[in-house]
């Protein structure tokens, strides 16, 4: 069982990721879904005809380059929140099977601790004795085998 939720989280993470995620290459995080980032135009600055361009082109590329960080930015919080949930998702589910052991394991001592026996053993219940006639069977004292 264990293994099969092991196999199952990367699975799902991977699902979870291909559908949203950027991509993470060495450490280094980039959008997926924006396109690349718009390149700076050149400054030409030899005549007020070209400078003019310039300014318009800047303009032009100042307007791409917030389209394309309003994406980046959208695609980030949307990967934060994915990992955020799924670390989540992993903490309730080994809280949970940690809190089942736990309960398990406390009722088993609480068994042992407040004297109970299990059921068919104790002074009132003999058991089965020496059904076999075993020599020294049922009385450690005998000599016996005890089988």
């Amino acid at each position: 069982m264990k293994r099969i939720v092991l196999l199952a989280v990367p699975v799902t993470l991977a699902v979870m990721f291909a559908a949203n995620a950027g991509t993470l290459d060495n450490g280094n995080w980039s959008p997926s879904g924006c396109g690349a980032m718009p390149e700076a135009p050149n400054v030409n600055a030899s005549s007020v005809d070209t400078l003019n361009k310039s300014i318009a082109a800047v303009n032009d590329w100042q307007k791409q380059l917030q389209t394309y960080d309003e994406c980046m930015i959208k695609e980030a919080n949307a990967d934060a929140a994915a990992i955020s949930n799924a670390a989540n998702a992993q903490q309730v589910r080994y809280r949970e099977a940690s809190a089942k052991i736990n309960a398990e394991l406390t009722a088993a001592s609480d068994k042992f601790s407040s004297g109970a026996t299990p059921s068919g053993v104790g002074p009132g219940n003999q058991g089965l004795g020496n059904p076999f006639g075993n020599p020294g069977g049922g009385n450690p004292g005998a000599g016996g085998m005890g089988y």
